[in-house]
């Protein structure tokens, strides 16, 4: 049997955890600058790891049925789930507008494009730095923020290039000539600079979600664009660094890692009814509130990798849809998916 690669099972235990985290201090108070600083930090590379790890483990292309099981059945079940739980459980005003993701669903949709276009946009040359020049250009435009999570889908696809073509080798050298001392020095580094932003700058952290556009931001393209290569390099640094940081070797919370799928998917749904007592917690003082909001996050974690959800969430992604793997194995579709994989339908 194949032995598990450990870094990457830690790395991604790390990462659901910073994401549940930097989704519930976003009910912090608004002058909470702990809260505004460990958000900054969070989102300087979270979902860029995230997508780069994702790459990583998407070198094999996939067929358009497995594509569709794995990815766009669960988007469009946790879309009516999120739905239900707005209008029927808290009363929120929502509709079910399947192409504009709720909440984090966005990664779901992006990911199955990223999977869908990656085998045919590899062989352009210098693709990963045409991806990037997208990805500047993308928050100039006028898109709509989050119709079909298109800006996202743009500003990030350059990470999940990176982890595709990620020769494995490469963060085993970076390992053994950075020492972790030496990575966790250039870890504070960064996150000082991103501390005195986030306590000096007028600068919203939003200049890392890739989802609005340098007008929004109250930047002109110009000033937009540099921004934003800065935030691409940050965000790389820091993927690598990390990289450098976490343990290699088997962790008592490595098993985490193989359950960040239930977690990410439901954590919002907690989210939202967790969200409903903000006004309550905002009032207790920084110190109860920080403390809440914490206990909230490791709570949520805990929950949602237990085995019923993590049962519920691989039924979801490998659930049998007779007719439409026939449609995808009928003649015209396997001819583009043989345009589309190329050497891989060989």
């Amino acid at each position: 049997m194949k032995q598990r690669d450990y870094l990457f099972d830690n790395y991604k235990a790390f990462l659901i955890v910073l994401v549940v985290v930097g989704h519930f201090i976003e009910v912090a108070s608004e002058d909470n600058v702990a809260m505004e600083t460990t958000k900054w930090i969070i989102f300087s590379f979270h979902m860029p790891a995230f997508v780069f790890i994702s790459g990583y483990f998407s070198k094999k292309a996939q067929g358009l049925y497995r594509l569709v099981q794995q990815l766009l059945i669960p988007y469009l079940v946790f879309e009516i789930l999120y739905y239900l739980l707005y209008t029927v459980v808290i009363g929120k005003e929502t509709q079910l507008a399947l192409l504009y993701p709720k909440f984090s669903l966005w990664y779901l949709l992006a990911m199955f494009m990223w999977k869908i276009i990656t085998p045919l946009f590899q062989k352009v040359p210098a693709h990963t730095w045409i991806a990037f020049a997208v990805g500047l250009a993308v928050g100039a435009s006028s898109l709509d923020d989050n119709y079909l999570t298109l800006p996202r889908m743009f500003t990030f696809y350059p990470f999940f290039l990176m982890g595709v073509d990620l020769d494995r080798g490469l963060i085993d050298r970076l390992r053994e000539k950075v020492t972790r001392m030496q990575a966790f020095g250039i870890f504070l580094l960064i996150n000082g600079l991103l501390a005195w932003v986030a306590c000096k700058s007028t600068l919203s952290v939003k200049i890392f979600y890739g989802r609005y556009d340098y007008e929004y931001l109250g930047l002109t393209d110009v000033q937009g664009v540099i921004l934003r290569a800065v935030c691409y390099l940050i965000s790389i640094l820091m993927i690598f660094i990390v990289a450098v940081m976490i343990p290699g070797a088997k962790q008592n919370f490595s098993g985490l890692g193989q359950k960040t799928m239930s977690v990410y998917l439901f954590h919002g749904l907690l989210f939202a009814v967790f969200r409903c007592g903000e006004a309550w917690y905002q009032s207790m003082g920084y110190i109860i509130e920080d403390t809440i909001i914490f206990e909230a996050c490791a709570g949520t974690v805990w929950l949602l990798s237990r085995k019923p959800f993590v049962r519920f969430t691989d039924r979801i992604t490998h659930l049998r849809l007779p007719l439409l793997q026939r449609l995808c194995e009928s003649g015209w579709v396997q001819r583009l998916e043989q345009i589309r994989m190329g050497e891989c339908m060989k």
